[in-house]
């Protein structure tokens, strides 16, 4: 009810007479009284307080015409009273202050009814108003921008603000959204500037990031001019939660790192009270004389549970979030929208952001399943990823560095992706191979010139992902008695070529390859293997050869030779550890143990590192 006095004075005749403004007072009417109109009608009191209240905003919008806003000023500070305060204005009668706005938007063209009209656009809750209001307060604010376009600006930051609401409660935000920005399309600019500022941090709170980005993707489906823009923020915010959470894993000890997967696998939501008891029996346990050694260890055990405790509230975000873009990208990326253009209009939007955020950032663990994901939703487009791989990675105008890493992605992609058809396999192996074989031809020689191995990298990465693919494939290339693009005499080659390959890759990448070669009859490779440890024992031990002395392979120093090692070491498709993202990519997965059944052996510890990498 407003805040003002409607007076109950009657003249002579007993005509209700002119309302009377008052401070900050309520109207009150006895509850039995019913009003007769002129033509012998009843009334109720609800029908006649309508009719009070109608008048008091028409007389208020006709004081402006003669500069006296004090009664718009009682509007606006009612409308912006709390949503529990028991003055704030009922939602009959705001229903008809909007109407009757409605009809005189001319008249709210002045500095005078700015705060109204803040006070209307800041209505706090206004989403949940009761269905009929809420119908009057939208057509109210389609009536107010389309008439007075400078409003829209400020309608428009609220609705992005509301952007942490979950998306059940945000309809009529984006019902007004995709109103405007088809009505006027420049407004994207302040739109996008917007989307930035209110973006959760990656500290905030995962019911906030979770529902933000879940009203951002929303928007992309009705704006595609701010697709991009959108998309870029959210591949942003999820690499920086990716990245820190990689760095906190990075830091603790291998034992508490495999803890940590376990439990999060295990359950996603596990606090840490047994954690706590179990590092309390642990303090018990100890004697008094050794205090000294109590209070350090007491102090690592605490540092350990800070750091798992953020390892698994990170885990729970990036889990929660990634889950979230592959359910919306599944709904979006369907057979007819890739027919109608639109998904290969958001596909080729992934790429480019793929390209410019993902493969740059080093040592990302789970961002990089998007596109695994999503490009095995059609053929078509696990042919694009790869072929935009394969660009990236024999490009001479890209970084040797992105050059590697795109090959990582190559020989991880075709290893783990299980829904690629073995003429895809077969195409990437054919296309290595060539390279490959062009590479040693042209350039071995340099092999026993001066100047480091790391001439090789990009040699030996390729060798690398195709050794990893055939770990994996290896049934994909058999062709009867034969092999596919003859990998059987390609590797026999590589191998004993003077690069030398199984000694500057993955070590333990390697040896799984000499046992799958070995096993299928395509290479032999623990000899190379062994000459090449004799020599790198002879190095550790100053017993250097004469090679040494011509600047070749052998003289790589091993801080360099451990660079590179650490960089051929990465591989993007490892096993996911987010419990909820790992099973949506199940049906798309290879695990290494649904190919690893004729290579188990009873050296388990080394097995199991092996299995590690692969």
């Amino acid at each position: 009810m407003m805040a003002i006095e409607q007076s109950s004075k009657r003249n002579a005749d007993g005509q209700l007479g002119v309302p009377v403004e008052s401070k900050k007072r309520r109207v009150e009417f006895a509850d039995e009284v019913l009003v007769h109109s002129e033509n012998n009608q009843v009334q109720t009191n609800e029908e006649f307080s309508a009719k009070l209240y109608r008048n008091f905003v028409l007389n208020a919008l006709e004081d402006l015409e003669r500069n006296d806003a004090s009664q718009v000023e009682s509007l606006a500070a009612q409308l912006s009273l709390p949503h529990t305060s028991s003055d704030r204005i009922s939602s009959e009668n705001l229903s008809g202050l909007l109407r009757i706005l409605s009809h005189n938007v001319s008249r709210l063209d002045t500095h005078l009814c700015t705060s109204l009209i803040q006070s209307i656009i800041n209505f706090e809750k206004w989403w949940e108003l009761p269905a009929a209001t809420l119908s009057t307060y939208i057509f109210f604010i389609k009536i107010l921008c389309s008439s007075l376009p400078k409003w829209w600006q400020d309608v428009s930051l609220p609705l992005i603000a509301n952007f942490n609401l979950p998306i059940e409660k945000t309809t009529s935000h984006h019902q007004m959204l995709k109103y405007f920005l088809r009505t006027i399309p420049t407004s994207t600019g302040f739109i996008d500037s917007y989307l930035a500022r209110f973006f959760p941090n990656k500290n905030d709170s995962k019911k906030n990031l979770v529902n933000y980005m879940s009203n951002v993707l929303k928007l992309t489906d009705y704006c595609h001019e701010l697709r991009f823009q959108a998309w870029s923020l959210v591949i942003e915010k999820v690499i920086s939660i990716d990245v820190e959470l990689q760095n906190e894993l990075d830091e603790l000890d291998d034992d508490l790192e495999n803890d940590i997967d376990d439990e999060i696998e295990d359950d996603a939501h596990t606090d840490m009270e047994e954690e706590d008891q179990i590092l309390d029996h642990t303090n018990d346990d100890s004697s008094q004389s050794e205090s000294a050694d109590e209070d350090l260890l007491d102090g690592q055990e605490e540092y350990n549970v800070v750091v798992s405790q953020n390892i698994k509230q990170l885990s729970s975000k990036l889990d929660a979030i990634l889950s979230l873009i592959t359910k919306r990208l599944s709904q979006s990326l369907t057979a007819e929208s890739i027919e109608n253009g639109d998904g290969v209009s958001i596909f080729n939007t992934l790429i480019s952001l793929f390209k410019s955020h993902i493969l740059p950032t080093y040592y990302t663990r789970s961002i990089q399943y998007i596109l695994f994901h999503v490009s095995q939703q059609q053929l078509e487009l696990m042919d694009a990823f790869l072929v935009t791989l394969i660009d990236i990675a024999f490009s001479p105008n890209e970084m040797i560095e992105k050059r590697i890493k795109s090959l990582q992605y190559i020989g991880s992609f075709i290893a783990r992706a299980k829904k690629l058809s073995n003429t895809q396999i077969i195409f990437v192996a054919s296309y290595l191979t060539s390279w490959l074989n062009r590479y040693v031809l042209e350039r071995e020689e340099e092999v026993n010139q001066p100047g480091g191995v790391e001439r090789f990298k990009h040699f030996y990465a390729a060798f690398q992902a195709l050794c990893y693919v055939f770990c994996f494939r290896h049934a994909t290339f058999r062709d009867g008695d034969s092999w596919e693009c003859e990998i059987d005499k390609f590797f026999q080659r590589m191998i004993l070529s003077k690069f030398n390959p199984l000694k500057y890759c993955n070590e333990n990448v390697m040896m799984m390859f000499a046992r799958i070669s070995q096993h299928e009859g395509v290479a032999y490779c623990f000899g190379v293997i062994e000459n090449n440890n004799n020599e790198r024992l002879k190095g550790i031990m100053g017993k250097s050869d004469s090679q040494n002395t011509t600047g070749n392979v052998s003289s790589w120093s091993l801080a360099t030779r451990q660079q590179f090692i650490d960089l051929q070491s990465y591989f993007p498709y490892d096993p996911l550890f987010l419990h909820n993202f790992k099973r949506m990519m199940k049906d798309y997965y290879i695990e290494w143990s649904d190919v690893s059944r004729d290579y188990e052996s009873d050296e388990s510890d080394e097995l199991e590192e092996i299995n590690r990498e692969i």
